[in-house]
């Protein structure tokens, strides 16, 4: 943990605890009679006063999978004030939270970040935060480690009355866990629906699960669902609001090994980007698309080489997802990654140029709205070894803050779409740490074609263990950030934080 930490005495606490809840209560308010925003995770921007951010995926108690921690990334000149509610597990079937959240006072110097690990202010087998910032600029993620790996995912900043998850399996080597939080005045009761090969599994235990007010409650719904190997959820609130997340455990006994946690997608939508693609040697990729719906989807695939020779290049083509089902997108596999039925995958393995780095675009165009997420997968004999799982991009932004970077063991990289099919995006990424923010000089700045990304390998151009990265964009570019284990295990891949995002143009593609 960095930054300093003061503990508050408990009358206090409760007390803090009701008003910063009922301001986050307002927030939400405030949001629903607004456009819903476009991401599940993003930053408030300069006119904001501050921001509260939901990040429930984690276990904070010793011999546990998925050791949880938070950071806090502060690019402002001026310090800012983090407080930080660490909320216990609440068994499935109480009435009433098992405990009141502990809170603490994280203190963020300017142009730095701070980290709390969440099990040195409470030991519980899950804990979820709400952090409350007294700035819009500063963002917060969230980091996972265990035996299986590691992942470092944004928090969320919304809640929402319907969470989806495209991808997930709970065949037999297999965890699929789901976090209920609810950190709101009002009890909440949520329905989980499960879509499989042999249908939609609704279990009678989780037809209306209690959530208390103020408490996390977690599903373990490997013990529900057993034996699918691809599983795709939908999480509905019946009453008050929740923000849902998973996390995804494989032990490493039918090859694959890897852990991947973060929230869910809270709305299905007609278009998603996916900047990454491939990894390094050994990492395969699948893009799983699934219709929470009772129609068909029709979708556009456009895989985006990045190959300069125009023969190259690759024509779009279609999609069918039949209702309330799952359909793979496979870019190769080593047969660890479980995928759903041949019926249901698609063989994508000889579309990009072998060798050859791409991105991918999802266009729905018979306006049935969907949910896809990417999955990157290697095998445990094979460093990096692991499993990342993130759900596409439906928006772009000039600006992002990504957080979490630890270069110590790991390779960092960005990666920056420009999805506009006629302007070029001039792109700068400046690097903040211990009071300064420093751009690239490599980069100084680097232009971006239509319809092309740029590949930054970070820790191969700055120094440091640890720090924040500034992308400013000239115009809307889509942004995301991997990490690899450079030796065991340990694979994360997902989207960065946005300030001010923007829905895609549909024309684009």
């Amino acid at each position: 943990m960095s930054g300093r930490v003061t503990r508050w005495p408990l009358v206090f606490v409760a007390l803090a605890t009701v008003i910063g809840l009922a301001v986050a209560d307002g927030g939400d308010e405030r949001e629903s009679a607004s456009a819903p925003p476009v991401t599940t995770s993003e930053a408030p921007g300069p006119d904001a006063e501050g921001g509260v951010w939901y990040c429930a995926e984690g276990t904070s108690r010793p011999g546990e999978f998925a050791d949880h921690s938070v950071i806090v990334a502060n690019p402002t000149g001026a310090a800012v004030a983090a407080s930080v509610s660490v909320f216990p597990v609440t068994p499935v079937g109480r009435v009433s939270p098992s405990a009141l959240p502990e809170e603490v006072l994280l203190n963020v110097p300017a142009r730095s970040q701070a980290f709390l690990r969440l099990a040195e202010v409470v030991e519980s087998q899950y804990t979820a935060a709400l952090v409350e910032i007294d700035s819009g600029l500063a963002v917060v993620e969230q980091r996972v480690q265990g035996p299986t790996g590691f992942d470092v995912v944004p928090c969320a900043t919304r809640s929402s009355s319907v969470w989806h998850f495209a991808a997930g399996s709970t065949r037999r080597d297999a965890r699929l866990i789901f976090t209920l939080f609810n950190p709101f005045p009002d009890r909440a009761v949520v329905k989980f629906s499960f879509f499989t090969e042999e249908g939609i599994r609704e279990p009678q235990a989780l037809r209306g699960v209690l959530v208390p007010a103020q408490s996390l409650v977690v599903v373990n719904a490997t013990d529900l669902v057993p034996r699918f190997s691809s599983v795709s959820t939908t999480v509905e609130t019946l009453a008050g609001r929740v923000v849902a997340g998973r996390l995804q455990l494989f032990d490493g006994t039918e090859g694959l090994e890897g852990l991947t946690a973060g929230p869910g997608v809270p709305e299905a939508r007609p278009q998603w980007v996916f900047p990454t693609g491939p990894g390094d040697p050994g990492v395969v990729e699948h893009i799983v698309l699934y219709n929470p719906s009772d129609q068909v989807a029709a979708a556009d695939i456009s895989i985006r080489s990045d190959a300069s020779d125009p023969s190259e290049l690759l024509a779009p083509f279609d999609v069918s997802v039949p209702p309330q089902q799952q359909v793979a997108l496979v870019f190769g596999d080593v047969g660890t990654y479980p995928l759903p039925p041949v019926s249901f995958a698609y063989g994508a393995a000889g579309l990009p140029v072998e060798g050859t780095g791409f991105w991918v675009a999802v266009q729905v165009y018979n306006g049935v709205p969907i949910v896809v997420e990417r999955v990157a997968a290697a095998p445990a004999a094979s460093p990096p070894a692991g499993v990342a799982s993130t759900a596409g991009s439906s928006a772009a932004a000039l600006r992002y803050l990504v957080a979490g970077n630890r270069a110590e063991g790991s390779e960092v990289a960005l990666v920056v779409v420009n999805p506009s099919p006629d302007s070029i995006a001039q792109v700068t990424v400046s690097k903040i740490a211990d009071g300064r923010i420093a751009p690239i000089t490599q980069l100084d700045p680097r232009e971006v074609a239509p319809h092309s990304r740029l590949v930054v390998p970070v820790d191969r151009l700055v120094d440091g263990d640890s720090y924040a990265l500034l992308v400013e964009a000239s115009q809307p570019v889509v942004v995301s950030r991997t990490l690899a284990a450079q030796s065991g295990t340990g694979l994360t891949s997902g989207l960065s934080i946005p300030f001010d995002s923007l829905p895609l143009d549909p024309s684009a593609f």
